[in-house]
This record gives C-alpha cells, structure tokens and sequence, in this order.
C-alpha cells in the first residue's frame, strides 16, 4: 500500500514540475503580458467553477489554495527569504528572475485549485466503480455459469487501462493553462474508468 502511494507522490510532483514549466513556456513566449493572463485564467477558472465560500466545495477549495500556499511559502520560510533577498544581496538576481517566482504562485494557486476540484469528484469515481464492479461480477458469473469464454486479451489490457485512465484524468486537467470546465473534462473519463473496470472484473478467470 506503500509503495502505491508513494507512486501517486511521485506522480503528482512529477506533474507539479511539468505544470510549471508549462506556464513558464507560456507566461514568456505565448502571453504577452505573461503573468496577469496567468492571473486572470485564475478568476475565469473560479467564475466557471461558480466558487462560493459559503458552500462547503467553495470553502474546501479556498482551504486547499491555502494550505498549498502556507506550506510551500510560509513553513519553509521560503516567502520571507524571498521577500528579505529582494531588497539584500540577491536583490539583483532575485528581480531578474522574478518572472519566475510569480509564475510559480500563481502556478501553485491553480494547480491546489484544480487539484481540490479533483478531489471532490473522487466520490463520483468511487461510486461508478462501484456500480462497475457490481456489473462485472455479475458478467463473471454469468461466464462461470453458462460456459462464456475468457478472454485474457481484453482482461489484461483493461487491468492495464484503469490506472491510465486515472492519470489521464489528472494530467488532462491539472496541465493545460487554459480555462478547464470539470464539468466537460471529468465525466468522460469516469465513464471510461468505469468501462476498464468492468471489463477487468467480469473477464477475471473464470475459477478462482
């Protein structure tokens, strides 16, 4: 179980890495004026979303951006070394890459935004897998019972197919610096989860 979660650790700092060098890449050669198209993506991303801190969806997103930017900036220390090297020593080298710096906190502000938004739709994951797996014992059983034939071809490439779909879903929303509407970009790959899922279960061998 371990070893699993370290895995999803990797993964989500692999992503984190290549989400900033993506809104770098865009900030200094797609935008023109860099970071405030950054910003404003951010206050069109929240005006899709329809975030209310008076809900608690809207305040658990609130919460996330928070804690993301207290643990990266505020327990490190590494905000007031930021803010003291501006005006010390480093001051020079600190406002040349300045650029830099603002691209990552607004990077990191919406990343823990899309990132608590994936992780509210994790009840709806679960709840169609679920709904997949009960589907699939039963296609199981139905093939134990009536003499269906196996198939290790497609169990194997659904076994394979579920976990990808899950990355998928989180490379698909959490990369791209551009407005993302959960609503168009999560259901179908809840559908196709659910799919590998219960193609997995009911074609398992047929005895165990």
């Amino acid at each position: 179980m371990l070893g699993g979660l370290w895995r999803w650790v990797r993964w989500v700092a692999a992503l984190c890495v290549l989400v900033l060098l993506i809104d770098l890449f865009f900030v200094i050669v797609i935008w023109v004026d860099g970071t405030q198209a950054l910003g404003r993506l951010i206050a069109t991303e929240r005006q899709i979303l329809g975030l209310d801190s008076s809900t608690d969806a809207g305040r658990f997103v609130d919460a996330t951006v928070t804690a993301a930017h207290d643990w990266v900036l505020v327990k490190t220390g590494l905000g007031t070394w930021l803010t003291t090297q501006r005006s010390g020593l480093l001051a020079a080298l600190i406002d040349g890459l300045w650029v830099l710096v603002e691209t990552a906190l607004l990077g990191l502000q919406l990343f823990a935004m899309r990132l608590a938004v994936l992780i509210l739709s994790l009840p709806l994951f679960v709840l169609v897998g679920t709904t997949a797996v009960a589907d699939g014992l039963y296609g199981w059983l139905m093939r134990r019972t009536g003499g269906g034939r196996e198939s290790g071809f497609i169990y194997h490439r659904a076994k394979r197919a579920v976990p990808v779909f899950l990355l998928l879903v989180w490379a698909v929303y959490l990369v791209p610096p551009v407005p993302m509407n959960p609503r168009w970009v999560i259901p179908p790959f809840v559908v196709l989860f659910a799919i590998a899922l219960r193609l997995r279960v009911s074609y398992f061998k047929k005895y165990i």
